[in-house]
């Protein structure tokens, strides 16, 4: 693959495999610097898998990575202090208190000041539990706390496993929208791998899209998501549509009737915008369009041809 110098995490020609098995098959990509990149794959695409990889903490059957023009392999402790990482669910000493916690990792650090735990605990949402045993926190809260503890240090780059699981909508809200304004802002890289889809879509500059350990679909995340957003919820106030006349229509794929009065119609090549447009111009009266986003699962069935 080409070399891009802008690149914060350049993986190339990545393998690994655990006997036959081959988790990460041949994977090429690059993470710009300043850009919030979504990771996204069906379970057992080879995710975690591929991060465990950019840590150091699996050792990859071929290829090779690159923080920064940094080679994780043969130049590590120059690499990883620009890294912050948080894969899977994150451990601590839960008999003791957040801040303790933040306080023993800052150490293994090296320059971590008390204002900037102070600072982290605050903008995760922590400080008013920060003296609180972690023993005593929710899996949210801990989810939280496993983020503040990556961003100690000042890193240029987080490496983030679904740092949302377990948090309430709210909490990811904050969340997600504190790391964007963070790459807006400082131009921290984020990369972060979602099962939902909805993260990646509304938090996210890019998206790598892998399956079977391949990267399957690659690009800015408009570009790859929005083909796929092509179901509408439709509901009617007075006359209801002619469903075989409707079907008939160039644009219109097909059209099911829900229960509750719900047409779910299925696009062509066109948009919600275009379709509220169409049905107004014959005398439809429209009382709610709402295009419908598409699972996970369904997504990843329409870009592999329905195999997963």
């Amino acid at each position: 693959m080409s070399i891009n110098n802008d690149a914060a995490l350049r993986l190339d020609d990545m393998c690994k495999s655990y006997g036959r098995i081959r988790a990460v098959d041949h994977l090429s990509l690059e993470v710009l610097a300043g850009e919030m990149a979504g990771f996204l794959g069906p379970n057992g695409a080879g995710k975690s898998t591929t991060l465990y990889m950019t840590s150091r903490l699996v050792h990859p059957t071929g290829g090779e990575i690159e923080i920064f023009g940094r080679n994780v392999w043969s130049d590590f402790k120059s690499a990883i202090q620009y890294v912050g990482t948080m894969v899977e669910t994150p451990s601590f000493y839960e008999y003791l208190s957040a801040r303790k916690n933040l306080e023993l990792m800052g150490r293994l650090r090296g320059d971590v000041s008390d204002s900037e735990i102070s600072e982290n605990l605050e903008r995760i949402g922590l400080s008013d539990r920060q003296n609180d045993k972690v023993s005593t926190y929710s899996h949210g809260m801990k989810q939280r706390l496993g983020l503040g503890m990556t961003l100690l240090g000042r890193p240029r780059l987080l490496v983030l496993d679904e740092p949302t699981n377990g948090m309430d909508p709210e909490g990811t809200r904050e969340i997600l929208s504190f790391l964007q304004e963070k790459v807006r802002d400082e131009g921290l890289t984020v990369f972060i791998s979602s099962h939902l889809l909805y993260e990646v879509e509304e938090y996210c500059d890019r998206v790598f899209v892998i399956n079977h350990g391949r990267l399957i679909s690659s690009g800015k995340v408009q570009e790859i998501l929005a083909p796929h957003e092509n179901v509408v919820l439709v509901s009617f106030g007075g006359k209801l549509p002619d469903t075989g006349a409707l079907i008939k229509e160039e644009g219109i794929e097909h059209i099911e009737n829900l229960p509750g009065g719900v047409f779910e119609i299925t696009l062509a090549n066109r948009d919600s915008a275009w379709l509220n447009d169409f049905l107004l111009k014959r005398d439809y009266k429209v009382s709610s369009l709402t295009p419908r986003r598409k699972t996970l699962k369904e997504f990843f069935l329409s870009i592999t041809g329905g195999k997963e």
